[in-house]
């Protein structure tokens, strides 16, 4: 084996040109490789702690929904309803018997307009020369102050203060409070009302809060600015999470039965009515129940047990994937229709996003890697070549075709580990030049996603280079078996004629 890496470093020097050119591709490729790699795992670690610190917690268990649901409200129900957690006393309480878990938090989630006074908009859109802007549409998370806040402390105010459990308000963006004042042209500080006009599969219901604070998040999120907190119970009106909504889906076996039936004549059939019966009508009782509007205020109070999601954050995150088995095998055995998932389920279509830009990656890296064995290929087929006389000579001189086999794989896997190394160097060079320069994302919001953050911070991990170095290997390796093969058909005394 050292006579065949002799040979092969004597054939490298030798046809110095080809080589650079095939180690000028190698170097390439490795740097392409390890920094296209280092953008993918900063943005894939990036985009996964600001959902976790911001959003999702390690862990989010949803309702009953044959499809995943995201803690923004994707998915649910076909009708777009997003389903309430059964049995949430008990989970609650499995919960806490759990060692893993450092913290947990509830909530539920609503969509709604933001205005300021209804006549106010009426009359702004009417005096109003511009196109007037839409009210701002607001994604409304229903927490409990006390525990959410403090499950997620990346959530700072900038003025007033959280929001205290059982008080009515609603925390905004200094975003969302400049699109309510460019809408209306008036000044809009904490303490001032808005009106929040929540929309669902129920009706539509509109709520009067004070502006309890203004926030921001100290960690980078990519997500558009529309999301906003309010009390649970403000959330769970806004949402049709109400008593009448609650009490309206519990019906009886007897009037499933009825609902069942599919023909309609069945309902009046001759044994539809057993007896007749006269009573007296009061007039004067249905007036005064007609007039009363408890019953009504009752059924649209919130339904206080109806909870969307529990957010739950572990004291060991790596075993996420393990904690989630575990507690949707619990759910299965307590016959509870409840469902685990990790942060990227959570996220939803947003932390799809780096899994879809490394695919892309992938494929990109693919059809150069193919570019690069093609010209890798040709360059070493020039070389046999040209080395026509020398290779048939070996031949003559009694070389196996395994000899000649190892001397084509050594002078390849000598330039890959050579050109390699160099390349490793180079990108490591770059990534330091890149991460000084600090390169700011601005207000793109694919480049905050893509870079992981407000500013460009390349970290190579350790399996991304091996997986590239490997791929590097791999590539000099295939491109290597046509010119052996073309090697291997020279025969000798041709070879010498030809000389």
């Amino acid at each position: 084996m050292p006579v065949i890496l002799r040979i092969a470093f004597r054939n490298i020097w030798e046809h110095r040109a080809k080589s650079l050119i095939i180690g000028s591709f190698i170097a390439l490729g490795v740097i392409i490789l390890l920094i296209g790699n280092s953008l993918l795992d900063s943005s894939k670690r990036g985009v996964q702690k600001g959902f976790i610190e911001n959003f999702t917690g390690d862990v989010m268990i949803y309702g009953p929904s044959a499809t995943a649901v995201s803690v923004f409200g994707e998915g649910g129900s076909e009708t777009g309803e997003i389903p309430v957690i059964p049995d949430f006393d008990k989970v609650q309480a499995h919960l806490a018997t759990l060692s893993d878990v450092k913290s947990s938090a509830s909530m539920s989630v609503a969509y709604g307009l933001l205005t300021l006074d209804a006549a106010e908009e009426i009359q702004d859109v009417v005096s109003s020369e511009e196109e007037p802007t839409g009210p701002p549409i607001t994604i409304v998370f229903g927490v409990d102050g006390d525990r959410y806040f403090s499950m997620f402390p990346s959530i700072e105010l900038e003025e007033g203060s959280y929001l205290k459990p059982g008080e009515p308000g609603i925390m905004l963006t200094r975003g969302q409070i400049e699109k309510l004042e460019k809408r209306f042209k008036k000044q809009v500080h904490v303490g001032d009302k808005v009106l929040v006009t929540g929309f669902g599969t129920q009706n539509f219901k509109i709520r009067e809060l004070p502006v309890k604070g203004i926030y921001k998040r100290s960690l980078s999120s990519s997500l558009p600015d529309f999301m906003s907190f309010a009390d649970i119970d403000t959330a769970r009106v806004l949402g049709g999470l109400t008593v009448g909504a609650n009490e309206a889906s519990q019906i009886s076996d007897t009037e499933k039965q009825l609902l069942s039936i599919g023909n309609t004549d069945d309902l009046f059939s001759d044994d539809m009515v057993d007896s007749v019966q006269t009573s007296t009508v009061n007039l004067d009782a249905i007036a005064q129940s007609l007039s009363s509007s408890a019953e009504r205020e009752r059924l649209n109070q919130a339904d206080t047990g109806a909870w969307h999601f529990i957010l739950i954050r572990l004291n060991h995150p790596a075993l996420a994937g393990l904690f989630i088995q575990d507690l949707n095998k619990w759910f299965a055995a307590e016959g509870i229709d409840a469902h685990a998932t990790n942060w990227q389920g959570a996220a939803g279509t947003y932390g799809k996003f780096s899994d879809i830009v490394r695919i892309v990656f992938i494929i990109a890296i693919l059809l150069v890697s193919v570019v690069a064995v093609i010209i890798m290929m040709n360059t070493l087929v020039i070389s046999v070549i040209e080395r026509t006389s020398e290779i048939g000579t070996m031949r003559a001189l009694g070389a196996h075709r395994k000899t000649i086999k190892r001397l084509f794989l050594a002078e390849t896997l000598s330039l890959t580990a050579v050109f390699g190394l160099i390349g490793a160097v180079l990108s490591m060079i770059i990534v330091a030049v890149l991460n000084a320069l600090h390169i700011s994302a601005g207000d793109n919001g694919l480049l905050v996603m893509l870079f992981g953050g407000d500013v460009l911070h390349l970290s190579p991990a350790l399996p991304s280079f091996v997986s590239s170095v490997i791929l590097v290997f791999i590539v000099g390796y295939l491109a290597h078996l046509y010119p052996v093969s073309l090697a291997l058909k020279i025969q000798p005394v041709k070879a010498i004629q030809a000389d």
